[in-house]
């Protein structure tokens, strides 16, 4: 190392000591804002009877502070329980001032482990050695009923004993009222310590006054407390109206909550369920065999009525191409749709679906179903909702609602407002088992909301006419399920020779109407069975599907089946900054959470 360097060097390092050097010096290693204690703390406690011959209490406390000399401390919090013995305690605060009786700045709106903090001060000015806050208050039912005794006792902490500053002196005053006096039983002590400690302390008479007693102890550490206890006479003091036991209040809500919630959830699952069943209604209750499917009966339509939604857009398009307005071709990963006659769609409900593939129909339109289109998956998401109007609209399907899941769970929703009602009195004077079946009512009257709402939803119910259709659609289901033989015995029979006499190749046109129906049945793969068959034996290459080839027919209508069903997708490598996304079409994003 040069010399320059070495007394450049040396130089920094001088001038670092002198910016930080005054600030070590100026703050300790480990200043914390508890780092201060008590010069004195001064307690003055007087015990009444309200008007009401409840306990009251009336408390000043003069705490002067000794804080360091550099800047750790804007004040001091002190925490007054809230509770007592299972009641409120009505803390109230007068005021809170100096020691000349000027008004100090605080903040009582925190709770924390049921007790309230007092903060004092203001946070833009630090206080410095001896500075005394007076805080007065007053407090309600501090007189317990020990059951040991048949006594009234005022069994009191004067100090919090999880402070972390020594006081130096401490002094209270406890004063009574004469009426409080003249009840007292003379049995009272003092204790002094930590927690748990059974260290007597003096409990002197006040000599000047029989209902005054005084208590003065000197260099108290950290953590140690006082303690007074003071005997009255049972039924000096009117008990507490949150210590009273009230069944009305404390039990028969959770009760009558319960049931109401039970109740409900019952009607509530009963009436889906008969709705359900209403939903699969028998007609005739005789299932025979069909071996064609009216055009008033689309695969749109037949998802509704037999519940096979999710295979009814896969079926129609199918329907659509053996009806010959489109022709389905194999693409590299999933089929082209391609328009061939806008006019064939034999129901309203075909043209629909036609519409929501091409929504401007000029023949010959090429549809890429592997090409991503939002659009295009919108329309078709409004098919189902489509079908199931038709339905209505056809007298097939009927929307009710289960009167007896109604009035089940609005009789349990009753009996929870009841119960809620019921806790309030309870809850108003702060009796705990009260505060929990009011929460608890609550609770269990949201569950009965829920059921209630659940019960007023209206379901689809197959009226006779619709509950006949699906029984003619389970008659398709049998037909498909025939063997070849019992099938041609069918179309060879009287009726079916009325019915079709075009000849042999009438087979090959039903057997083809009749494969959307076997998508929706879950039965492609053993009706291209059958269908193949039919094309070898005619020599006839189906016109509808450009992609046929013999002995391949099986596998490519199970492929397309569940090309169909998971196409189109949503975008997700469009643009959005244009205003043409959407919500999660982007990359990224990950997870997010919070502590």
């Amino acid at each position: 190392m040069t010399g320059r360097l070495r007394s450049r060097l040396l130089a920094l390092l001088g001038a670092a000591a002198l910016v930080v050097g005054p600030l070590l010096v100026a703050s300790p290693a480990h200043a914390d804002a508890n780092d201060f204690s008590y010069a004195s703390w001064n307690s003055v406690l007087q015990l009444g009877r309200d008007d009401q011959g409840r306990a009251e209490l009336r408390v000043t406390e003069t705490l002067v502070a000794d804080f360091p000399d550099f800047d750790q401390n804007h004040g001091i919090i002190r925490g007054l329980p809230e509770w007592y013995d299972g009641a409120p305690l009505s803390l109230r605060i007068v005021s809170v001032t100096d020691g000349n009786g000027n008004d100090l700045p605080y903040d009582d709106g925190t709770v924390d482990n049921g007790e309230r903090q007092i903060k004092i001060g203001d946070g833009n000015v630090f206080r410095h050695g001896l500075t005394t806050y007076r805080i007065q208050y007053t407090m309600r039912d501090v007189v317990h009923r020990p059951t040991d005794k048949a006594i009234d006792e005022w069994y009191w902490n004067l100090l919090p004993l999880n402070s972390a500053q020594p006081i130096a002196k401490f002094t209270a005053v406890m004063m009574f009222d004469p009426a409080v006096t003249a009840a007292m039983t003379g049995d009272r002590a003092c204790y002094v310590g930590p927690a748990g400690a059974t260290t007597r302390c003096d409990l002197t008479p006040d000599a000047s006054s029989a209902t005054v007693f005084d208590v003065a102890k000197n260099d108290l550490p950290a953590g140690f407390g006082v303690t007074v206890a003071f005997a009255m006479k049972q039924g000096t003091f009117a008990p507490a109206p949150a210590r009273i036991p009230d069944p009305m209040t404390d039990t028969v809500p959770k009760v009558a909550a319960g049931a109401g919630a039970l109740l409900a959830l019952g009607g509530a699952i009963l009436g889906i369920g008969a709705m359900r069943r209403a939903g699969r209604r028998r007609g005739r209750g005789i299932v025979v065999a069909q071996y064609d499917v009216p055009t008033t009966l689309p695969p749109l339509l037949a998802a509704v009525l037999e519940g096979r939604r999710n295979a009814a857009n896969p079926a129609e398009i199918v329907h659509l191409a053996v009806r010959k307005a489109i022709r389905i071709q194999d693409g590299s990963s999933k089929p082209i749709l391609q328009l061939t006659d806008p006019a064939a769609p034999p129901d309203p409900l075909d043209a629909a679906a036609l519409a929501a593939l091409f929504p401007h129909p000029a023949p010959g339109t090429l549809l890429h179903l592997a090409a991503p289109d939002d659009a295009l998956v919108k329309r078709l998401k409004t098919l189902p909702a489509a079908a199931g109007a038709a339905a209505v609209e056809r007298g097939l399907l009927v929307r009710r609602r289960s009167a007896p899941a109604l009035i089940l769970s609005a009789a349990g929703l009753l009996a929870g407002i009841a119960s809620i009602i019921l806790a309030v009195p309870g809850m108003a004077v702060g009796r705990p088992a009260a505060i929990g079946s009011f929460v608890l009512a609550i609770a269990l009257s949201v569950v009965a909301l829920i059921a209630l709402l659940a019960a007023l939803q209206r379901y689809r119910v197959l009226t006779g006419a619709g509950a006949e259709a699906r029984e003619y659609l389970l008659g398709v289901r049998e037909y498909i399920r025939l063997a070849e033989a019992d099938r041609i015995r069918m179309l060879q029979s009287y009726r079916g020779a009325e019915r079709r006499q075009d000849g042999s190749a009438d087979v090959v046109v039903l057997y083809e109407r009749l494969l959307p129906y076997a998508m929706l049945f879950g039965m492609e793969r053993e009706w291209g069975e059958v269908l193949a068959v039919q094309y070898e034996q005619e020599n006839i290459v189906p016109t509808w599907y450009a992609g046929y080839a013999a002995g391949a027919l099986v596998g490519s209508l199970s492929g397309m089946n569940s090309s169909l069903s998971a196409t189109p997708t949503l975008s997700s490598s469009s643009s959005g900054s244009s205003g043409g996304g959407f919500s999660g079409g982007g990359g990224g994003g990950g997870s997010s959470g919070g502590w």
